[in-house]
């Protein structure tokens, strides 16, 4: 599933094409999208990112905000003609060419709707996470702490890889309640946060699977997985064993032997 870099990569690339294109013509390809309507004629003034939805604010004080969900990614093509790319959902037709969902599995979202006045999510980890305050909301709760980075509702963008990745970093068994972490451990994880995604976005994002920039070319932050997906392969920081658990149906992998 993109996660945060793969959005924020998104979002760069398209800051770099969209603002003040004029959206000529929008396809519809798969009726489960909806209908969209209203934007024709319309020109786009920003584009942004909340979390996982990438926002694209066009004119007329609308915005239209797209989830990618667990398959789904963007294609920019010059030229606005078919054939479209395989599992193609939505095309929109620009001056400078057409911004195409692709999405085997069908679950991404494009919705349109006034400019939200709504209160921005908790923490933004590429804004810098704040120790104390994660520290603060996660006083009372007995969930793990993998489980607790993976709230959208209290952190925005990490998913499944990226919380692996901060737990392997920050040394912190992801089975651990998050009420119990100390003071210096909830620094540790603010810091691999920042360091983490950051270096996520340098690397255009992770491609395990289906994942593609707007260019279609794949990320590199795969080469720098420490624990997603190693299991039974050797600890790189201590000679230890990765292992694979399950958690709130996900896969968690980590190091037993490091991760206390």
């Amino acid at each position: 599933m993109p996660e945060l870099p793969e959005v924020e990569t998104l979002c760069r690339q398209l800051k770099t094409i969209l603002p003040g294109e004029e959206i000529l013509r929008i396809e519809i390809l798969d009726a489960r999208l909806g209908t969209i309507e209203g934007l024709v004629g319309r020109r786009v003034e920003a584009v942004k990112r909340r979390g996982k939805f990438l926002q694209i604010c066009i004119s007329g004080g609308l915005t239209a905000e797209l989830h990618l969900r667990m398959s789904g990614r963007l294609f920019w093509q010059k030229g606005g003609v078919p054939p479209f790319p395989s599992y193609s959902r939505l095309v929109i037709a620009f001056p400078a060419g057409t911004l195409i969902l692709i999405d085997p599995r069908r679950f991404a979202t494009f919705t349109v709707q006034p400019v939200s006045s709504a209160p921005a999510l908790v923490e933004d980890p590429l804004g810098g996470l704040s120790a104390r305050r994660l520290r603060e909301i996660a006083r009372t709760r007995r969930r793990p702490v993998k489980s607790f980075l993976m709230d959208q509702r209290l952190i925005a963008g990490i998913g499944n890889i990226y919380a692996c990745e901060i737990l392997f970093a920050a040394g912190i068994d992801p089975r651990r309640p998050s009420s119990g972490l100390s003071p210096a451990e909830w620094r540790k994880v603010a810091k691999m946060s920042v360091a983490i995604l950051e270096r996520a976005v340098a690397c255009r994002g992770t491609t395990v699977s289906d994942w593609r920039d707007l260019f279609g070319c794949s990320g590199t932050n795969q080469d720098h997985l420490a624990v997603y997906a190693r299991q039974g392969e050797i600890c790189r920081r201590c000679g230890g064993k990765i292992e694979r658990i399950t958690q709130g149906g996900r896969g968690t992998w980590f190091c037993p032997s490091c991760q206390q």
